[in-house]
This record gives C-alpha cells, structure tokens and sequence, in this order.
C-alpha cells in the first residue's frame, strides 16, 4: 500500500535568505565582546601580580601618586586616611612608586598594605 505524499514541507532550521538571525547577531556580539576580555586580562593580572596575596584581592591596590604620602620622622603618612606607618613596616615596591592596597580598592578605606620606592638617603 502506498501512502499519499504530505504537501506539507518539513521546517527549514535556519533562514532561507542566507541573511543571520537576530538571535545569531546577539552570538557573535558576545563572542566579540569575551574576546576583548580575555584580550585584556593578562594586562590585569600583569598589574596586580607582583602585590602579595594577603594585600590583594585582585581590585584592592593602586598606584598613588608622592603627593599623597608624607615622609614623617621614620615613617609615611597617608593624607586620605591619617594613617601613619613606619618606615621598617612598608615593603619596597618593584617598580619605584608608591602602592596602596585598601578594603575594597576605596581611597578612602583602610589600608591594608603600603609599598614604597627605596628611600634616597
């Protein structure tokens, strides 16, 4: 026994003008975008790498500039905060400038960890 053909055409899953979908532009706009973030992490983690792990969560130290440190008797003083450390307390920082790591990354915070340039003596 034969059966009649269906005049029914099955679905076609995708476009049949060649042209992308809405929904294929929202891929390949995030596709674009995860690219350019993982274009840019190795600059992100080249900048916090050298803070020790206790200081830094990855976002909590930043460059500060000499003006917002002073050199009083033995120690520096942070004009943000008031803060007053010994000199014998603040590690050397690598590159010459001064860091400071604070709860959060907010100037205004607490610091947690202060990095200095050699002194000139």
């Amino acid at each position: 026994m034969t059966y009649p053909k269906s005049r029914r055409t099955p679905p076609f899953p995708g476009p049949r003008s060649g042209r992308a979908t809405p929904h294929a532009a929202w891929h390949a706009l995030g596709l674009a975008l995860s690219l350019c973030a993982l274009a840019l992490l190795p600059s992100l983690a080249r900048a916090h790498e050298w803070y020790p792990a206790y200081c830094c969560s990855g976002q909590d130290c930043y460059e500060i500039g000499p003006e917002d440190v002073e050199f009083v008797g033995q120690g520096y003083f942070i004009k943000a905060t008031g803060e007053y450390y010994p000199r014998d307390a603040v590690p050397e920082s690598p590159d010459g400038k001064f860091h400071r790591c604070s709860i959060q990354g907010k100037r205004e915070a607490r610091t947690l960890c202060l990095f200095a340039p050699t002194p000139a003596f």
